[in-house]
């Protein structure tokens, strides 16, 4: 995934005054770099050191790295990777990275008084603003189809939209409150390394890297990797490139050799034939059915 894709609505009112998302997006913040960056827009640039209040709720999920949070009504917390925290609409709070560790995080911004019912119960408060659920394969697909609506903007997106919100919200907490974070460690790096791959599934990136960056030895990697996914690391990465050529041949018109390239396929002409050997079509074929359909 690209280090940086950010998508604000302004002015959105295609769900009225209960349900509105008002931003969603991803970004990469590397160690030994300046926090906030210059790419947010005027009504959600902070300086760290003052603090802000929104007018909103904000998730915000570190998938690397890690920092701090301090709200008014939770105090100080240290947050690591693995943890979603809140922001709540009218509450006094700063977060930054740590200087050394920069941190990776995903977000989504939401608003009406619709969400005030479901976002202030016993399981989500103020004072208790932060969620631990691991490197969660499910919550990182979660963000990221919030991002791709959001920058397709398909017909009724914000409705779909606040259904992922709905969703994450109480998968968020039903992983908290009741302890199904896998404990196993070597379990976590493999679920680490899956999500990885769909982040990385752009760029030229070797299963050993991959290893590597999930704290693993290679050997051992794929030999658990298999027992727990049931596919070779290369299968399964390869498997996420035929999915998401899937989505894009589906729901784009950008051309069959530019998606080969955007996936990183040696040729369109090797694309081509490992999306046939898997889907049974070319994806020229693929494309036309769908259409057709």
């Amino acid at each position: 995934m690209e280090r940086m894709s950010i998508k604000y609505f302004v002015n959105n009112n295609s769900l009225g005054p209960n349900r509105n998302i008002s931003s969603v997006g991803f970004e990469e913040i590397p160690p030994n770099t300046s926090y906030p960056t210059l790419n947010h827009s005027a009504g959600y640039y902070f300086n760290p050191d003052k603090g802000r209040i929104l007018t909103e709720y904000q998730l915000i999920y570190i998938t690397e790295g890690e920092g701090v949070l301090e709200t008014r009504s939770g105090g100080v917390f240290t947050i690591k990777r693995g943890m979603i925290f809140v922001l709540f609409p009218g509450e006094w709070h700063t977060y930054y990275p740590n200087y050394q560790t920069g941190w990776s995080h995903y977000w989504i911004g939401f608003c009406g008084p619709e969400v005030d019912s479901w976002m202030t119960n016993e399981y989500c408060s103020k004072e208790s603003p932060v969620f631990k659920v691991g490197i969660n394969d499910e919550i990182v697909s979660l963000f990221r189809k919030a991002i791709d609506v959001a920058n397709e903007e398909p017909t009724l997106y914000q409705r779909v939209l606040s259904g992922l919100v709905t969703y994450l919200v109480a998968l968020m907490c039903s992983i908290d409150k009741n302890l199904q974070v896998e404990n196993d460690d070597f379990s976590s790096k493999i679920d680490y390394a899956c999500v990885l791959m769909k982040e990385l599934i752009d760029q030229p990136v070797s299963m050993q890297e991959i290893a590597k960056k999930a704290g693993m030895g290679y050997s051992l990697f794929r030999k658990l990797f298999r027992e727990q996914k049931n596919y070779a690391p290369v299968q399964y990465f390869q498997n996420l490139k035929i999915q998401k050529a899937i989505e894009l041949l589906t729901t784009t018109t950008i051309p069959v050799k530019e998606i080969a390239y955007r996936l990183d396929f040696e040729s369109p002409a090797y694309f081509s034939a490992r999306f046939k050997k898997q889907t049974g079509k070319s994806p020229i074929e693929y494309r036309e059915d769908f259409r057709i359909k």
